[in-house]
């Protein structure tokens, strides 16, 4: 993620502060601030009171690619998702109404049920997408 936003020169000073230390819910105020999508698809999903993510997945976290961010066990790791979710629209699927795929997932349908805005489902998307 980070790497990528450097290459493509989106990346502030301040946003690559900040996801070098894989920010926490305090630390996200500020990124999610400066429009960044993808920091604040990460920080939707580390929130819990939103995403909640890491609350059953791990997380692979660029710029450290080999590290997984600390998460549960419930869900699988959210690792190599171009490649599971080639179609965005699929993941964006997944997590609006997981029940579609697998009625008898665990995961919540964040959209259908209004836990997530679209706003929040799309930024979520978008850095899954990068990972």
């Amino acid at each position: 993620m980070l790497a990528a936003m450097v290459l493509m020169g989106t990346a502030s000073v301040s946003t690559v502060a900040v996801a070098m230390e894989w920010p926490d819910e305090k630390a996200c105020g500020e990124a999610v601030k400066s429009g960044d999508k993808i920091i604040k698809g990460w920080c939707t999903a580390i929130s819990r009171r939103a995403g909640n993510c890491l609350g059953c997945h791990q997380a692979m976290v660029s710029p450290w690619p080999e590290k997984l961010a600390p998460g549960g066990n419930i869900g699988p790791p959210l690792v190599a998702m171009k490649a599971r979710f080639p179609n965005r629209e699929d993941l964006r699927a997944q997590i609006w109404d997981p029940t579609v795929r697998n009625p008898n997932t665990s995961m919540p349908p964040f959209g259908k049920h209004g836990l997530l805005t679209e706003e929040q489902i799309d930024s979520i998307v978008d850095w899954l997408m990068t990972i």
